[in-house]
Protein backbone atom coordinates (compact mmCIF):
# COMPACT_ATOMS: atom_id res chain seq x y z
CA UNK A 1 0.00 0.00 0.00
CA UNK A 2 1.18 3.54 -0.80
CA UNK A 3 2.80 5.26 2.19
CA UNK A 4 0.76 8.45 1.75
CA UNK A 5 -2.47 6.45 1.75
CA UNK A 6 -1.35 4.63 4.87
CA UNK A 7 -0.71 7.92 6.66
CA UNK A 8 -4.00 9.43 5.51
CA UNK A 9 -6.08 6.42 6.60
CA UNK A 10 -4.25 5.75 9.86
CA UNK A 11 -6.66 6.13 12.79
CA UNK A 12 -4.46 7.47 15.58
CA UNK A 13 -7.26 7.48 18.15
CA UNK A 14 -7.91 3.78 17.58
CA UNK A 15 -4.18 3.07 17.74
CA UNK A 16 -3.91 4.88 21.07
CA UNK A 17 -6.90 3.02 22.48
CA UNK A 18 -5.33 -0.32 21.57
CA UNK A 19 -1.99 0.84 22.97
CA UNK A 20 -3.71 1.71 26.23
CA UNK A 21 -5.20 -1.77 26.49
CA UNK A 22 -1.78 -3.28 25.81
CA UNK A 23 -0.13 -1.19 28.54
CA UNK A 24 -2.80 -2.12 31.08
CA UNK A 25 -2.42 -5.79 30.13
CA UNK A 26 1.34 -5.61 30.64
CA UNK A 27 1.06 -3.90 34.03
CA UNK A 28 1.53 -6.02 37.14
CA UNK A 29 -1.06 -3.98 39.05
CA UNK A 30 -3.78 -1.37 38.36
CA UNK A 31 -2.25 1.92 37.15
CA UNK A 32 -3.01 5.58 37.67
CA UNK A 33 -3.87 7.84 34.76
CA UNK A 34 -0.44 9.45 35.06
CA UNK A 35 1.29 6.05 34.87
CA UNK A 36 -0.74 5.11 31.80
CA UNK A 37 0.11 8.44 30.15
CA UNK A 38 3.79 7.92 30.85
CA UNK A 39 3.73 4.36 29.47
CA UNK A 40 1.93 5.52 26.32
CA UNK A 41 4.05 8.68 26.00
CA UNK A 42 0.98 10.93 25.75
CA UNK A 43 -0.36 13.77 27.87
CA UNK A 44 -2.34 12.98 31.00
CA UNK A 45 -5.41 14.60 29.44
CA UNK A 46 -5.15 12.35 26.37
CA UNK A 47 -4.70 9.27 28.53
CA UNK A 48 -7.72 10.25 30.64
CA UNK A 49 -9.96 10.58 27.57
CA UNK A 50 -8.86 7.17 26.33
CA UNK A 51 -9.36 5.52 29.71
CA UNK A 52 -12.85 7.03 30.14
CA UNK A 53 -13.82 5.86 26.66
CA UNK A 54 -12.60 2.32 27.33
CA UNK A 55 -14.35 2.37 30.69
CA UNK A 56 -17.64 3.35 29.08
CA UNK A 57 -17.23 0.44 26.63
CA UNK A 58 -16.58 -2.00 29.46
CA UNK A 59 -12.94 -2.78 28.67
CA UNK A 60 -11.51 -0.83 31.63
CA UNK A 61 -12.64 -0.35 35.21
CA UNK A 62 -11.67 2.43 37.61
CA UNK A 63 -11.52 2.26 41.39
CA UNK A 64 -10.10 5.04 43.58
CA UNK A 65 -8.11 6.50 40.72
CA UNK A 66 -6.61 3.19 39.60
CA UNK A 67 -7.38 1.67 36.20
CA UNK A 68 -7.31 -1.99 35.14
CA UNK A 69 -8.56 -3.96 32.17
CA UNK A 70 -11.70 -6.06 32.62
CA UNK A 71 -12.36 -9.67 31.57
CA UNK A 72 -14.15 -8.28 28.51
CA UNK A 73 -10.70 -7.67 26.97
CA UNK A 74 -10.17 -11.43 26.84
CA UNK A 75 -12.98 -11.76 24.33
CA UNK A 76 -10.95 -9.83 21.77
CA UNK A 77 -8.25 -12.46 21.55
CA UNK A 78 -9.71 -15.61 22.99
CA UNK A 79 -12.78 -15.42 20.76
CA UNK A 80 -10.55 -15.47 17.69
CA UNK A 81 -8.59 -18.40 19.06
CA UNK A 82 -11.75 -20.37 19.80
CA UNK A 83 -13.02 -19.76 16.28
CA UNK A 84 -9.77 -20.89 14.72
CA UNK A 85 -10.71 -24.52 14.20
CA UNK A 86 -7.22 -25.43 13.05
CA UNK A 87 -5.76 -25.12 16.55
CA UNK A 88 -8.76 -26.82 18.08
CA UNK A 89 -8.11 -29.78 15.81
CA UNK A 90 -4.42 -29.77 16.70
CA UNK A 91 -5.22 -29.81 20.41
CA UNK A 92 -6.07 -33.52 20.21
CA UNK A 93 -2.44 -34.21 19.27
CA UNK A 94 -1.20 -31.87 22.01
CA UNK A 95 -3.26 -33.64 24.68
CA UNK A 96 -2.25 -37.09 23.41
CA UNK A 97 1.45 -36.20 23.61
CA UNK A 98 1.02 -34.68 27.07
CA UNK A 99 -0.72 -37.87 28.23
CA UNK A 100 2.00 -40.04 26.69
CA UNK A 101 4.85 -38.13 28.32
CA UNK A 102 3.01 -36.90 31.42
CA UNK A 103 4.50 -33.47 30.76
CA UNK A 104 2.99 -30.14 29.59
CA UNK A 105 2.76 -29.75 25.82
CA UNK A 106 1.79 -26.70 23.78
CA UNK A 107 1.69 -25.00 20.39
CA UNK A 108 2.73 -21.35 20.13
CA UNK A 109 2.94 -18.65 17.49
CA UNK A 110 5.22 -15.63 17.42
CA UNK A 111 3.81 -12.16 18.07
CA UNK A 112 6.50 -9.51 18.09
CA UNK A 113 9.02 -10.75 20.63
CA UNK A 114 6.52 -12.88 22.57
CA UNK A 115 5.07 -16.31 22.03
CA UNK A 116 1.30 -16.70 22.20
CA UNK A 117 -0.16 -20.06 23.21
CA UNK A 118 -2.77 -21.22 20.67
CA UNK A 119 -3.08 -24.78 21.98
CA UNK A 120 -1.97 -26.10 25.35
CA UNK A 121 -2.55 -28.98 27.70
CA UNK A 122 -3.52 -27.08 30.84
CA UNK A 123 -3.72 -29.98 33.29
CA UNK A 124 -0.01 -30.00 34.09
CA UNK A 125 1.87 -27.14 35.67
CA UNK A 126 5.59 -26.35 35.76
CA UNK A 127 5.62 -22.56 35.93
CA UNK A 128 4.76 -20.41 38.93
CA UNK A 129 1.52 -19.35 37.22
CA UNK A 130 -0.77 -21.65 35.28
CA UNK A 131 -0.61 -20.88 31.56
CA UNK A 132 -3.30 -21.47 28.97
CA UNK A 133 -4.46 -20.55 25.50
CA UNK A 134 -4.09 -16.81 24.92
CA UNK A 135 -1.25 -16.36 27.43
CA UNK A 136 2.18 -15.05 26.45
CA UNK A 137 5.81 -15.62 27.36
CA UNK A 138 8.94 -13.77 26.25
CA UNK A 139 10.32 -15.47 23.15
CA UNK A 140 14.00 -15.10 23.97
CA UNK A 141 13.88 -17.36 27.03
CA UNK A 142 11.49 -20.08 25.83
CA UNK A 143 12.25 -23.04 23.59
CA UNK A 144 9.28 -22.28 21.30
CA UNK A 145 10.24 -18.62 21.09
CA UNK A 146 13.82 -19.41 20.15
CA UNK A 147 12.64 -21.87 17.50
CA UNK A 148 10.25 -19.31 16.02
CA UNK A 149 12.83 -16.51 16.09
CA UNK A 150 15.35 -18.81 14.43
CA UNK A 151 12.86 -19.43 11.62
CA UNK A 152 12.58 -15.76 10.69
CA UNK A 153 14.48 -14.36 7.68
CA UNK A 154 17.77 -12.95 8.93
CA UNK A 155 16.87 -9.38 7.95
CA UNK A 156 13.57 -9.54 9.82
CA UNK A 157 15.25 -11.07 12.87
CA UNK A 158 17.85 -8.28 12.87
CA UNK A 159 15.10 -5.65 12.71
CA UNK A 160 13.19 -7.19 15.62
CA UNK A 161 16.29 -7.41 17.77
CA UNK A 162 17.78 -4.05 16.78
CA UNK A 163 16.57 -2.08 19.78
CA UNK A 164 15.25 -4.79 22.08
CA UNK A 165 16.17 -5.14 25.75
CA UNK A 166 16.31 -8.83 26.64
CA UNK A 167 15.05 -9.00 30.19
CA UNK A 168 16.22 -11.63 32.63
CA UNK A 169 13.51 -14.13 33.62
CA UNK A 170 15.34 -17.16 35.00
CA UNK A 171 18.94 -17.66 36.16
CA UNK A 172 20.12 -18.70 32.69
CA UNK A 173 18.13 -16.16 30.63
CA UNK A 174 20.00 -14.82 27.62
CA UNK A 175 20.30 -11.04 27.91
CA UNK A 176 22.77 -10.29 25.11
CA UNK A 177 21.54 -10.14 21.51
CA UNK A 178 24.68 -11.63 19.96
CA UNK A 179 24.58 -14.62 22.31
CA UNK A 180 20.89 -15.09 21.49
CA UNK A 181 21.68 -15.03 17.76
CA UNK A 182 24.29 -17.76 18.27
CA UNK A 183 21.66 -19.92 20.00
CA UNK A 184 19.20 -19.21 17.19
CA UNK A 185 21.78 -20.22 14.59
CA UNK A 186 22.20 -23.57 16.33
CA UNK A 187 18.42 -24.03 16.53
CA UNK A 188 18.16 -23.29 12.81
CA UNK A 189 20.82 -25.89 12.06
CA UNK A 190 19.42 -28.65 14.30
CA UNK A 191 15.73 -27.84 13.68
CA UNK A 192 14.93 -27.80 17.39
CA UNK A 193 15.54 -25.48 20.32
CA UNK A 194 15.86 -25.89 24.07
CA UNK A 195 15.58 -23.59 27.08
CA UNK A 196 17.25 -24.64 30.32
CA UNK A 197 16.63 -22.57 33.47
CA UNK A 198 15.81 -19.61 31.22
CA UNK A 199 12.19 -18.94 32.15
CA UNK A 200 12.36 -20.04 35.79
CA UNK A 201 14.88 -21.92 37.87
CA UNK A 202 14.53 -25.65 37.21
CA UNK A 203 12.33 -25.39 34.11
CA UNK A 204 13.48 -27.15 30.94
CA UNK A 205 11.79 -27.30 27.54
CA UNK A 206 12.31 -28.35 23.95
CA UNK A 207 10.52 -27.19 20.78
CA UNK A 208 10.33 -28.07 17.09
CA UNK A 209 8.90 -26.02 14.20
CA UNK A 210 5.51 -26.56 12.55
CA UNK A 211 5.50 -25.88 8.80
CA UNK A 212 2.56 -25.18 6.52
CA UNK A 213 2.13 -26.49 2.99
CA UNK A 214 4.70 -24.15 1.41
CA UNK A 215 7.30 -24.99 4.06
CA UNK A 216 7.02 -21.75 6.03
CA UNK A 217 7.26 -22.09 9.81
CA UNK A 218 3.98 -20.87 11.31
CA UNK A 219 4.17 -22.20 14.86
CA UNK A 220 6.24 -24.27 17.25
CA UNK A 221 5.31 -27.31 19.29
CA UNK A 222 7.00 -27.83 22.64
CA UNK A 223 7.22 -30.05 25.69
CA UNK A 224 8.27 -28.67 29.06
CA UNK A 225 9.45 -30.38 32.22
CA UNK A 226 11.39 -29.73 35.39
CA UNK A 227 14.83 -30.83 36.57
CA UNK A 228 13.12 -32.68 39.42
CA UNK A 229 11.63 -35.08 36.86
CA UNK A 230 14.04 -35.07 33.95
CA UNK A 231 17.57 -34.05 33.01
CA UNK A 232 18.20 -31.55 30.19
CA UNK A 233 19.95 -34.31 28.24
CA UNK A 234 16.82 -36.45 28.34
CA UNK A 235 14.93 -33.76 26.43
CA UNK A 236 16.79 -34.80 23.30
CA UNK A 237 17.01 -38.54 23.95
CA UNK A 238 13.53 -39.20 25.38
CA UNK A 239 11.30 -36.30 24.33
CA UNK A 240 12.53 -35.09 20.93
CA UNK A 241 11.64 -38.23 18.87
CA UNK A 242 8.04 -38.27 20.16
CA UNK A 243 7.75 -34.51 19.79
CA UNK A 244 8.85 -34.67 16.16
CA UNK A 245 6.40 -37.51 15.42
CA UNK A 246 3.53 -35.48 16.84
CA UNK A 247 4.68 -32.34 15.04
CA UNK A 248 4.37 -34.20 11.74
CA UNK A 249 0.78 -35.12 12.66
CA UNK A 250 -0.02 -31.47 13.39
CA UNK A 251 1.58 -30.42 10.10
CA UNK A 252 -0.72 -32.86 8.35
CA UNK A 253 -3.68 -31.16 10.04
CA UNK A 254 -2.37 -27.73 9.00
CA UNK A 255 -1.90 -28.73 5.38
CA UNK A 256 -5.27 -30.43 5.17
CA UNK A 257 -6.85 -27.28 6.60
CA UNK A 258 -5.11 -25.15 3.97
CA UNK A 259 -6.24 -27.40 1.13
CA UNK A 260 -9.86 -27.41 2.30
CA UNK A 261 -10.09 -23.72 3.14
CA UNK A 262 -7.56 -22.13 0.81
CA UNK A 263 -6.26 -20.40 3.92
CA UNK A 264 -3.00 -18.63 4.61
CA UNK A 265 -1.80 -19.49 8.10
Amino acid sequence: MDTDIQKRDFAQTLARGLSCLEKLAEADAPATCTEVARAMDVSRAAARRILLTLESLGYVKEERGLYASTPKVLSLGRGVLRRTNIWSAASTVVIALADQLNEPCSISVLEGLDILFVSRDATRRIYTSRLGVGDRLPAHCSASGKMLLASLPVSELDNRLATVVLRKQGPASITEVEILKAHLSEARRSDFATAIDEMENGTISIAVPLRERAGRVVAAMSVASHRDRMSPEELETKILPSLRDCARKVEGILRDYQERNWAIL
